[in-house]
């Protein structure tokens, strides 16, 4: 009987040393877009600095750097946008940002309401269409569109606090529509008394795009051994290589931001 319990605990600090070994896997690939969350938040933020026009210079640098540094990145992901309209818009305010600081008024204020018509159009496109893969093209430049037409409005010196709810709502939607299928599985092992000795729960999420990510907990005559899952961080690492990362990582600052306004 000792030697079963040795036995069994020694299987117990096994496998509790791959559940923290497993806990802290997934990380996302390396991708331009994967930034713009924190591009998004530091425009926000600095435009919500006020004072001076400072904060809205440091916020139009903020984003005419981060479109030239992924260009061809964000180009290229404009390109498998099914809805022709929603094409041409995000194409148009990607091409001409740059430009903004030195645009007169004649053609400042096309660009702007064209930008925030863009914005409002892309979130309407995600909320509409069922391809979940169409969709999350639109989730990764959806922090784009918004941020140039933020950043055009402040330049009117315009309230973006109605585009800031746009986006928030638009990123909640990211979260909702590309939450990948998650589910558990369960191992239990029983002494030659049929006793349960053993418990050990495997929870994986699956994204659309076949990303994965599962961590495991193993319980010992009904106690936990390790650490628990965390089925919050397992859903979110599952989508790592979608605009769902993006969306997440984004929201406590841009909710923080818009609390404080």
């Amino acid at each position: 009987m000792h030697m079963r319990h040795r036995l069994a605990t020694g299987l117990v600090a096994a496998v509790a040393a791959v559940v923290i070994t497993v806990s802290g896997t997934a990380r996302p690939a390396k991708a331009a877009w994967l930034d713009w969350a924190a591009v998004v938040v530091s425009v926000v933020q600095s435009l919500n600095t006020g004072g001076g026009g400072g904060g809205l210079a440091q916020a139009t640098q903020q984003i005419i750097a981060a479109v030239e540094s992924s260009k061809q990145e964000i180009l290229n992901h404009i390109d498998t946008i099914a809805a022709a309209d929603v094409e041409a818009c995000t194409e148009a305010a990607v091409t001409k940002i740059a430009q903004i600081d030195s645009m007169p008024g004649s053609l400042l204020g096309p660009f702007v309401n064209g930008a925030v018509d863009c914005a409002a159009l892309s979130k309407s496109y995600f909320n509409a269409v069922q391809s979940l893969p169409a969709a999350d093209t639109i989730g990764k430049l959806m922090g784009v569109i918004y941020s140039i037409a933020m950043v055009g409005f402040a330049k009117y010196g315009l309230s973006t606090t109605a585009l800031l709810d746009g986006l928030i709502a638009g990123y909640q939607s990211v979260v909702t529509k590309l939450a990948p299928t998650c589910g558990d599985s369960t191992i239990r092992e029983y002494d030659s008394m049929g006793r349960l000795v053993t418990v050990e729960i495997t929870n994986t999420c699956v994204a659309y795009n076949g990303d994965r990510a599962s961590q495991t907990e193993l319980y010992y005559l009904g106690r936990l051994r390790g650490p628990a899952i965390d089925r919050a961080q397992v859903s979110k690492d599952a989508t790592r290589n979608t605009s769902r990362w993006v969306a997440q990582n984004a929201l406590p600052g841009l909710q923080s931001a818009r609390a404080g306004m």
